[in-house]
C-alpha cells in the first residue's frame, strides 16, 4: 500500500478522484473503501479492498497513507473528513494537472480540483469542496467548507460562499455576490444579488424558490 490514495466510495464522484489523483503524478495507484464490498471487488481496474468502516485498520497498518473523499453528498464529505482528520488522517487536495490555478490560492484539505478549472489569485476554497469541471472562480472569492462547484460555472472575483452549498451546472455569479450557507444555486442561473442562507435559487436573474 506504498504511495496508494485510498478512496472512500467509489461511485461516480469517487471515480472521477481516482483518475484525477493518477493524472497528478504523486501516487502510483488508488484503492476504494465502499460499503458495497466484498460483492463489489472492482471499480474499471481499480481495487475495492474495504468498507467505509474499515478505514481505521488501514491507517494504522499504514500509518503514512492519505484518503480521499469520493461521494458528492456534501454534508457526508464533509463530515469524514471532520471525524478522520481528528484522528490524524490526512486528506491532501488533489488537483488534476490540466486545472489552473494561481500560486497565491488556497485550497483546504479533502477538495479536488478538477480538468480545466480555473482558480485565480488570493481565491480561497475551504476543506472537503468540489471544484468541478471548467469551473472559473476568479480573484479574491471564498468557498465554504463542504461546497460544491459544479461543471461550468462561473464565480465573478469577491463572491463568497458558504458552507454546504451546491452551485449548479452553467451558474453565473456577478462580482461582490454573497451566497449563504447551506444554499442551492439552479443550473444555468445568473446569480445578480446576494442569497440568503438555507436558500434556493434559479433563473436568469435568479429568484428565490419556496422548497417546502
Amino acid at each position: 500500500m506504498t504511495n496508494v490514495l485510498l478512496i472512500l466510495g467509489a461511485g461516480g464522484h469517487g471515480k472521477v478522484v481516482a483518475d484525477c489523483a493518477l493524472a497528478t503524478g504523486k501516487w502510483s495507484d488508488v484503492a476504494f473503501l465502499d460499503d458495497r464490498y466484498p460483492g463489489m471487488g472492482s471499480v474499471n481496474s481499480w481495487k475495492i479492498i474495504g468498507k467505509v468502516s474499515d478505514w481505521l485498520n488501514f491507517i494504522n497498518s499504514f500509518p503514512d497513507m492519505a484518503l480521499g473523499v469520493g461521494v458528492s453528498y456534501d454534508s457526508l464529505r464533509l463530515e469524514w473528513i471532520d471525524i478522520m482528520s481528528h484522528a490524524g488522517v490526512v486528506f491532501p487536495p488533489v488537483i488534476h494537472p490540466a486545472a489552473v490555478v494561481s500560486q497565491y490560492a488556497s485550497i483546504g484539505e479533502g477538495s479536488v480540483v478538477f480538468a480545466g478549472a480555473v482558480l485565480n489569485v488570493n481565491t480561497c476554497v475551504g476543506r472537503g469542496c468540489i471544484i468541478n469541471t471548467n469551473a472559473t472562480i476568479d480573484h479574491d472569492c471564498r468557498v465554504g467548507d463542504g461546497s460544491h462547484i459544479s461543471p461550468a460555472a462561473c464565480l465573478a472575483g469577491n463572491v463568497t460562499v458558504g458552507d454546504l452549498c451546491w452551485v449548479g451546472m452553467g451558474a453565473q455569479i456577478i462580482q461582490g455576490v454573497t451566497i449563504g450557507k447551506y444554499s442551492t444555486i439552479g443550473a444555468g442561473s445568473l446569480v445578480l444579488k446576494n442569497i440568503p442562507v438555507e436558500s434556493t435559487a434559479y433563473g436568469v436573474p435568479a429568484g428565490l424558490v419556496d422548497c417546502q
